[in-house]
């Protein structure tokens, strides 16, 4: 099928080729401003990665002209996520961040004096024992960071988080951090014996009652929504206000691992510019409990993945990001004709037909199950969506493009089923 391509402009925002340089910075003088834009007009025979800023494939006046409507937005420390801010000002000693439900935190380094932002709470960093309620963002990052210090300050977590990381885990044996429940129910007297200085909750509605129960008892919590983010970038850009709370060397690093990604979703992005086939993709989950299929709304990061590399989501007219339910009968009118079927599954691995049948006999009738393009997630495969975005955004790209990328018999999060 073919469609025109339409892509945000900021999505398209450059990742320059050297890391550590700001984004947009085609100078390389440190900053982003008009003195880029200059530079881009003047000089077109720069790597592609670098001044193609709108991934058409080219450099010209157009990325000229883009460079110049969007370089504020360049140069913010936060450009994807919108759920949550960030402000640092290492130099002076401190960094300001703000959640998702709007507290405010003054992250204050030692020695440094105190900023006196209204209405924020001072968090001295880099932070000595928090609590998180997900695996993502805070024992993600310290997966990415992989950094003793960062492991040292995570003292409890729901033991599936625990387990998602070797090393933490390793930590939990030997005592180090403590299982503080269910992500829905935690343990409130192990949580006080820990005394953190921060918990960590995300959006369900049982985390508002976690939130007041740990005011009540005199404990500083945040809120993440990680979750809600509306784009893939943005999620993984949740790396960076974890990292905050372990100092400037720690965000720092996560800076230049979020360019590092962004450098490679936008490669993947001028490789399928200009596509003249757009296979209909269905990106989906299946209940084992209700058999019935879940789906999330156009706007969520999954389904603007399908559709910035090169598909077409089949459910494109259902508005929002929220997840919800169809009856098989409304599924099967359009999933069953899908070019491609991505089912997030949860339960186990399922590698073969067999194993795929098992779950619901009616997908030996789908198109895509016919055709070999049906893919099954690895059951953690949220884990990877920030401990390796590169490798998950590859999958989703093989998938739906196989003949631009390689195949998709290498998939590294997903199973093609045979």
């Amino acid at each position: 099928m073919k469609k025109t391509i339409m892509i945000s402009l900021v999505a398209l925002i450059l990742m320059p080729i050297s890391m550590g340089y700001k984004i947009g910075d085609i100078n390389h003088d440190g900053s982003v401003d008009i003195a880029d834009v200059v530079y881009l007009f003047k000089h077109r025979n720069i790597p592609l990665d670098e001044g193609d800023v709108n991934c058409d494939n080219s450099i010209d006046i157009a990325d000229v002209v883009y460079l110049f409507k969007n370089y504020d937005e360049m140069r913010k420390p936060v450009v994807f996520a919108e759920t949550f801010q960030l402000e640092p000002h290492w130099d002076e000693g401190y960094c300001i961040v703000v959640d998702s439900k709007g507290n405010k935190f003054v992250l204050l380094k030692e020695g440094a004096s105190n900023p006196n932002i209204p209405n924020a709470k001072v968090i001295n960093i880099p932070v000595q024992k928090l609590v998180t309620i997900f695996y993502s963002p805070f024992i993600s990052t310290a997966d990415i960071l992989n950094d003793t210090s960062c492991y040292d300050t995570i003292k409890g977590a729901p033991l599936y988080a625990i387990k998602n990381s070797p090393t933490l885990y390793k930590y939990y044996e030997d005592g180090k951090c403590v299982d503080i429940g269910k992500s829905s129910s935690i343990d409130y007297e192990k949580v006080t014996a820990i005394d953190p200085n921060i918990v960590f909750l995300g959006d369900w509605s049982a985390h508002d009652e976690m939130e007041e129960k740990l005011k009540e008892l005199g404990i500083t919590t945040s809120r993440f929504y990680t979750y809600k983010e509306p784009t893939f970038m943005g999620r993984i850009e949740w790396i960076k206000f974890a990292a905050a709370f372990w100092g400037e060397d720690k965000y720092n690093k996560t800076e230049d691992y979020f360019q590092k990604t962004w450098k490679a979703r936008n490669n993947i992005l001028r490789k399928v510019y200009g596509v003249q086939n757009y296979p209909t993709v269905v990106d989906f989950s299946w209940s084992k409990y209700k058999n019935l299929p879940g789906i999330y709304g156009a706007q969520h990061y999954y389904n603007k993945m399908v559709n910035n590399f090169g598909g077409e989501y089949i459910f494109n007219d259902i508005p929002g990001t929220s997840f919800q339910y169809l009856d098989k009968e409304t599924f099967y009118e359009r999933a069953m004709n899908a070019d491609v079927c991505i089912l997030r599954w949860f339960y186990g691995d399922v590698k073969t037909k067999e194993d795929l049948l098992a779950i619901n006999p009616d997908f030996a009738n789908f198109k895509a199950f016919k055709n070999g393009r049906f893919y099954v997630s690895h059951p953690d495969y949220y884990v990877w969506e920030t401990k390796d975005p590169i490798g998950y955004m590859m999958d989703f790209a093989k998938m739906i493009h196989p003949e631009l990328f390689g195949g998709d018999d290498d998939l590294k999060y997903y199973y093609k089923i045979k």
